[in-house]
């Protein structure tokens, strides 16, 4: 019987030496496992060869497929690197004008294993959300979703995202807070009052305004398209020219994230003074202690 000279195990295509133990009486290897996941290898794992040689020439080998120690030579290798979700729109404190907002968001693997598509923790204000999600192939191996995001309370909201991949790495939580506020700037227009007929080319426009919410600013008044300062109390108060008949005085409020509200007035200015003619008396002659009868004709040039 040949004595066994020599014996190695072959991982990945690479062959490592085995070394005798005389005390254990077996064969050691140590082989390094590598940093890339065996996931997407068959069965998830990377098969490991023995080879044993005798004196005499004589070679055996030994698969993973082996009966009775095939579930040995199958090394499921784990990488330890974590995916990324990420969540791209909205943006951290953000302010936004609409309960409806497109979540948008994606994720990576990193590591090689793959992302576990049915680890995905979506949540909005802290309620997990499992349905209208459709992740399609992005970019560079990204996975990239939309979600139309529906009936968002007035105030703070926030959305969440974390991915686990098929190593069993867990992602960082992404998380981002946001702000909706749907109501319109509040102006009201105590000057000049709807319908106004004046004899004046000018009148004073004045006012209140305010942000609808305190998640917005007042950002502007106009009066007809031109900017007015606003003071305390967000009074506004500014004189303008009138043309000669019916004018149309148009105020708007808008709000830091472009929300408005506007108020019209319609003035009328009438400065064309009535014309008195066809004067004629019954009679220039009169008694004493009579009447004086007189017609006359009175028309309004602006008709």
């Amino acid at each position: 019987m040949s004595e066994i000279v020599r014996a190695y195990a072959e991982y990945k295509g690479q062959q490592y030496n085995a070394s005798y133990n005389s005390g254990t009486k077996l064969w050691d290897v140590d082989i390094p496992s590598g940093s890339e996941s065996s996931y997407g290898e068959d069965n998830h794992t990377y098969p490991v060869t023995l080879h044993a040689f005798d004196a005499a020439g004589n070679e055996t080998i030994m698969y993973a497929t082996d009966d009775t120690y095939g579930d040995q030579l199958n090394i499921r290798v784990l990488e330890k690197t974590k995916p990324t979700a990420t969540i791209i729109s909205p943006t951290q404190g953000s302010v936004l004008g609409s309960a409806t907002q497109d979540i948008e968001m994606e994720l990576q693997d990193a590591g090689g294993s793959g992302l576990n598509m049915a680890s995905v923790i979506f949540k909005v204000n802290n309620i997990q959300i499992s349905t209208g999600l459709t992740w399609q192939d992005g970019s560079g191996g990204k996975k990239v979703c939309t979600y139309h995001a529906t009936n968002l309370s007035d105030g703070s909201n926030s959305v969440s995202l974390q991915v686990t991949d098929n190593d069993g790495n867990v992602s960082d939580v992404a998380e981002v807070s946001f702000v909706i506020s749907t109501s319109a700037p509040t102006l009201n227009v105590t000057s000049p009052t709807e319908g106004l007929l004046t004899n004046s080319n000018k009148v004073v426009v004045a006012g209140t305004a305010a942000a609808g919410s305190d998640a917005v600013t007042l950002s502007s008044v106009k009066i007809n398209g031109e900017t007015v300062s606003v003071g305390s109390g967000g009074a506004f108060s500014k004189e303008i020219t009138l043309q000669e008949g019916e004018n149309t005085i148009t105020i708007v409020a808008e709000d830091s994230i472009g929300k408005t509200t506007s108020v019209t007035r319609h003035v009328t200015v009438d400065t064309k003074a009535p014309i008195i003619s066809d004067v004629e008396a019954e009679a220039t002659t009169v008694d004493a202690n009579s009447t004086i009868h007189l017609t006359f004709k009175v028309t309004d040039p602006a008709d």
